[in-house]
């Protein structure tokens, strides 16, 4: 018996339960774990500038499983593998690609600055844990599975090229996000021919390592290359994307104040310690955390007292997102932002949450940053004398990316028109009203 999931950018995804790997993939997929994923949106608060952007993290887990298992059958069909070994590998493999993003909070990247905790740590958590649903079907599958799934994630497992088909500047999971990121925004920027890329690919047994094949391979991943290169450019580190996600975490700011303060009104326990003590946010709760629970927050926040919160949360729940404006790379940004204080002061706007600068990668490609020394960090080229070479030395597009100095640093604000607070309301009372509620 097959299972199919219709899929916007693969089509079809089919999975038969006659073959032991993929009906792990099929248990794995109804756990609730997995299944939470539905709840969290693939691009944080990015559908505020792309009104598509509605997509969450479960279709790409499967796109991201569906993609390891094209590479994995591509990489493996000529190599002289046992049927059993081949068997672990492909569980191994296609596992670790679907559950790679099972610890992401509420707003996926977007949220993670709240409390400085990467999705990766509670990933780990999600699949050692024996109380989840996760870990009983991987040990079912084969005792002490779930601990070799997290040695793939963490590239400890001693078969090296199965981890850096999950998780390396050639792997599924950006296979996959570009192609979807791309389909959900409206825009064109991170297409590539994924069969022709996959088609380059091989193993290096010298290395253990994934290489792309000759000159013609090489031509397919600068394509590759360039339309990373255009989605973090183009969407990724959009203006107004920096601009949302700066709201949510003034936001959240606030409400940090008032906890400490004990002068919230409502906020529930996941939430509280999400929040405020991660270090004691238990696995149970953090499995509560989802878009929903924290947009039911921000909608209660717009009738609390305090009237900072109330009005970011107002902002938020309407869209009125701060402004954005690029700061010329000559000008002082302390002048800036010290002229922007005292236009936001008069306004009775504290500046400490309706003022932001956010400062964007030193290089417009510091998300591939080679390193000729590893193997497993950058991408190697097999070149026809039998050389492996690091692209970026032999590939014109790719070196002139890498070796492109660049600073973006943007000026975020809140747009004076747009404040709900009262203009006859004190500066004092504006900047530090923390309002006597019930307490926590």
């Amino acid at each position: 018996m097959s299972r199919t999931y219709r899929d916007p950018i693969h089509k079809e995804i089919q999975l038969d339960s006659e073959d032991r790997a993929e009906n792990l993939i099929i248990a794995l997929i109804d756990t609730k774990e997995m299944q939470r994923l539905r709840w969290i949106r693939q691009l944080g608060t990015g559908w505020f500038t792309f009104h598509g952007a509605e997509a969450s993290r479960f279709p790409h887990s499967l796109g991201t499983m569906h993609v390891s298992r094209l590479m994995f059958e591509k990489l493996t069909k000529e190599m002289d593998l046992e049927p059993a070994l081949k068997e672990e590998y492909k569980a191994l493999v296609l596992s670790s690609a679907l559950l790679h993003d099972l610890g992401h909070a509420p707003f996926s990247h977007s949220s993670e600055a709240i409390n400085n905790i990467k999705h990766e740590i509670w990933t780990e958590k999600i699949i050692a844990s024996p109380e989840t649903e996760v870990n009983k079907v991987l040990e079912s599958f084969e005792a002490g599975f779930s601990q070799k799934v997290i040695s793939v994630l963490k590239k400890t497992y001693p078969v090296k090229f199965l981890s850096s088909i999950v998780t390396s500047q050639l792997d599924c999971d950006r296979f996959d996000y570009l192609l979807r990121d791309s389909f959900h925004t409206g825009t064109a920027y991170g297409n590539f021919d994924l069969t022709r890329v996959i088609n380059s690919i091989t193993v290096n047994p010298l290395h253990d390592c994934l290489v792309v094949s000759g000159e013609k391979g090489m031509l397919a991943v600068e394509d590759y290359l360039y339309a990373r290169y255009s989605m973090y450019m183009q969407v990724y580190q959009h203006k107004k994307c920096l601009a949302s996600d700066s709201l949510l975490l003034k936001l959240f700011k606030r409400v940090k104040l008032l906890i400490r303060n004990r002068r919230i009104a409502f906020i529930e326990t996941p939430v509280f310690d999400w929040v405020s003590q991660p270090e004691k946010l238990s696995l149970n709760d953090f499995l509560q955390l989802d878009d929903t629970l924290i947009i039911h927050h921000i909608k209660r926040w717009a009738n609390e007292q305090d009237v900072v919160l109330k009005d970011l949360a107002k902002r938020f729940m309407s869209r009125k997102i701060f402004k954005a404006e690029k700061i010329a790379k000559d000008a002082s940004i302390e002048n800036i932002q010290a002229e922007k204080s005292k236009e936001l002061m008069k306004q009775n706007l504290d500046p400490d949450y309706y003022l932001d600068t956010v400062s964007i990668a030193s290089k417009p490609y510091s998300f591939y940053n080679p390193d000729a020394s590893d193997y497993q960090k950058a991408i190697f080229v097999a070149t026809d004398d039998g050389k492996l070479e690091e692209i970026s030395k032999i590939s014109h597009v790719v070196k002139s990316l890498v070796s492109n100095e660049f600073t973006s640093t943007w000026l975020i604000y809140a747009d004076l028109d747009l404040s709900n607070l009262s203009s006859s309301s004190s500066s004092a009372t504006r900047f530090n009203n923390i309002s006597r509620v019930t307490p926590i």
